[in-house]
């Protein structure tokens, strides 16, 4: 099975502070530099970052595991660069793909160009699970495939609603788990294309180009990924305090076990 971790942002992600937990995952640009496009009745409008950080995604990776509960098995024990980390566990839904009848197409990455995320941002139908008919999806994915073939378009899928997500928080010693589904629609998004473009007004042409299914409204937010090189390294204080950590939250679990079978649980 295949699933997406999601970084949800913070106070020290918006700093431009990267969570080390997730390589090699992608890494975000904070918000301040990020843009929304905003389609309402037809028309398309621009919304400017900084954004609060709760509606935010810093980062995500790609997890392959034989259940859910693995991968909250593998989350929390991923390094922990920030006490207050939150990170959203969502079921993959179908990616992006090349026509079966096509001749193989080599998706390059074009060290000259950088690369942005384009999130679809959710909405009610998106969290019901009620996708848009085939017809009307037919476009976009001719304009993917397009894109695909242009270098263009790197990688994409949607995802699950959040009926079926777990977030794993972070919390000094200790992490809990929150079961979905996750009633605020703004903090949520619905799916995400990865691609590479010479400008930032390239990736929003792009982006303002793709024929979205929806027939309603749609919020897109393109973010530009922080590319490995730029990442800080984990540094001895930052490896010091994590292991403090650990040693903490392997107390607390101890304590709980004891605990557990002082009762006869």
């Amino acid at each position: 099975m295949e699933f997406v971790v999601l970084r949800r942002a913070n106070q020290s992600t918006e700093r431009g502070d990267q969570p080390p937990a997730l390589e090699p995952g992608i890494f975000l640009r904070p918000s301040d530099s990020a843009l929304r496009l905003v389609r309402r009745d037809g028309a398309w409008g621009r919304l400017h970052g900084p954004y609060a950080p709760r509606e935010v995604v810093a980062g995500f990776t790609l997890v392959q595991a034989p259940s859910r509960a693995d991968v909250i098995d593998q989350v929390r024990w991923w390094p922990l660069f920030d006490a207050g980390a939150v990170y959203e566990i969502r079921d993959q839904g179908p990616s992006v793909m090349v026509a079966d009848s096509a001749p193989a197409v080599a998706l390059e990455r074009n060290p000259a160009w950088s690369r942005y995320v384009v999130f679809l941002r959710s909405d009610a139908d998106a969290e019901a699970g009620i996708a848009p008919p085939a017809e009307a999806l037919e476009p976009m994915r001719a304009h993917e495939e397009r894109s695909v073939r242009a270098s263009v378009l790197l990688a994409g899928s949607t995802l699950g609603a959040t009926r079926t997500a777990t977030r794993v928080r972070f919390a000094n010693a200790s992490t809990s788990l929150a079961a979905g589904p996750f009633t605020d629609v703004k903090e949520l998004v619905a799916g995400y294309w990865i691609i590479q473009a010479a400008t930032l007004d390239a990736a929003i042409a792009w982006a303002g180009g793709c024929p979205y299914p929806q027939a309603g409204d749609v919020t897109v937010e393109i973010r530009e990924v922080c590319e490995r090189r730029e990442q800080r390294e984990f540094t001895p204080e930052m490896r010091a305090a994590e292991e403090r950590l650990r040693a903490e939250l392997l107390e607390g679990l101890l304590r709980e076990a004891t605990e557990k079978r002082r009762r006869g649980f």
